[in-house]
C-alpha cells in the first residue's frame, strides 16, 4: 500500500544559538500542524534538539548526512545538494527558515503532477539580486521522483559549462559560474534549463515560497496567516521564507515573538495532536 503521509526533509545544522533554536522550533511546529507525518532533519555537526511536544505529534528523525567533495566547498553545494539527491523516497524538501501557513497536503498531492517542482524566486523591491530575469529559489523543493535527483547528472553539466573546482571560493555573486545567485538552487537552475526541464507547476505558485519581507502576518484563529503587500498581483501566503536580511529576528515578525515561551506550542496554540 502506498504511504501517502505528507514526508518533510529539511536541513538543520545550526551553531547553538537562540534566535535559530527558536526559529527552527517554530519551523517544526508550523509544518506538523500543517499535516506532515514524518520530518527528517539532516545536519552535520549541529544536531537540533526535537521538542518532546514534536517527537510526540509526529516521526521526526535526526539524520547526520555526508559532505561530498563536489569541487567547491559551500555547504549548499557539498551537503545540501548531494543529500537530497540521495533521498531514496518522494519527499518535500524546506528550508529551516521558512514557517508553513498552508496545508501541506494539498502541496503533497502535486508531487504526481511531474519528477521535481519548484518555485521561481520572488522580485524583491529591495534585493538588486532578484531584479532579473526569473530564476529558481531553491527553499523549496516537491520532489516526486527522487531518481529525477540525479547528482552526477547535475554536476556533469554545472562542470562542462564552468567547473566548480574552478570557481571563487569567496562570497559574492560569478555569473561566469553561477547563472543565478545562490549556489546549489544555481547549480540545480542551469541543470533545468540545459536539459529543457520546466520545473514550475501553475498550482505551486509564489504563496508556497514567498520571501517574508513582503507579507503581513495576522491572526487567524489559533493560528496564523498573511498576505503580501504591494506586488501584482498580491496573493495569500501558504509558505512564509526568512531567507537572508529577512530573518524573522531581523524584521520583528509577530510569529517569531509568539515563540518567546517555546513551553507552549505554536505561540500559545494547542500542542499537535
Amino acid at each position: 500500500m502506498a504511504d501517502d503521509r505528507v514526508r518533510v526533509v529539511s536541513i538543520m545544522n545550526f551553531a547553538p544559538e537562540p534566535n535559530a533554536a527558536r526559529m527552527c522550533y517554530a519551523f517544526l511546529d508550523s509544518v506538523i500542524h500543517a499535516g506532515a507525518a514524518h520530518v527528517t532533519l539532516l545536519t552535520e555537526d549541529f544536531p537540533p534538539t526535537v521538542a518532546p511536544e514534536h517527537a510526540r505529534a509526529a516521526e521526526v528523525e535526526v539524520v547526520r548526512g555526508t559532505s561530498v567533495d563536489v569541487g567547491h566547498p559551500h555547504f549548499n553545494l557539498r551537503f545540501k545538494l548531494p543529500n537530497l539527491a540521495a533521498q531514496t523516497e518522494p519527499f518535500l524538501f524546506l528550508d529551516a527558515d521558512t514557517y508553513v501557513l498552508g496545508d501541506l497536503r494539498e502541496l503533497w498531492a502535486r508531487r504526481h503532477d511531474q519528477p521535481w517542482i519548484g518555485v521561481d524566486h520572488q522580485w524583491v523591491p529591495s534585493d538588486d539580486r532578484t531584479h532579473r530575469s526569473a530564476f529558481l529559489n531553491s527553499g523549496v523543493q516537491l520532489v516526486g521522483d527522487p531518481r529525477f535527483y540525479d547528482l552526477d547528472a547535475i554536476l556533469a553539466v554545472q562542470n562542462a559549462a564552468a567547473p566548480l573546482r574552478l570557481a571563487p571560493r569567496e562570497a559574492g555573486e560569478h555569473p561566469g559560474t553561477f547563472l543565478c545567485p545562490g549556489r546549489d538552487q544555481a547549480v540545480l537552475f542551469r541543470y533545468f534549463r540545459t536539459v529543457g526541464y520546466d520545473y514550475t507547476n501553475s498550482a505551486v505558485g509564489s504563496g508556497w515560497n514567498s520571501c517574508a519581507g513582503l507579507s503581513v502576518p495576522y491572526r487567524d484563529g489559533d493560528g496564523w496567516a498573511a498576505r503580501t503587500h504591494g506586488l501584482t498581483p498580491d496573493h495569500d501566503v501558504r509558505i512564509r521564507h526568512y531567507w537572508d536580511q529577512f530573518k524573522p529576528w531581523k524584521i520583528g515578525c509577530p510569529i517569531f515573538a509568539s515563540y518567546a515561551d517555546t513551553s507552549k506550542a505554536g505561540g500559545g496554540r494547542p500542542p499537535p495532536e
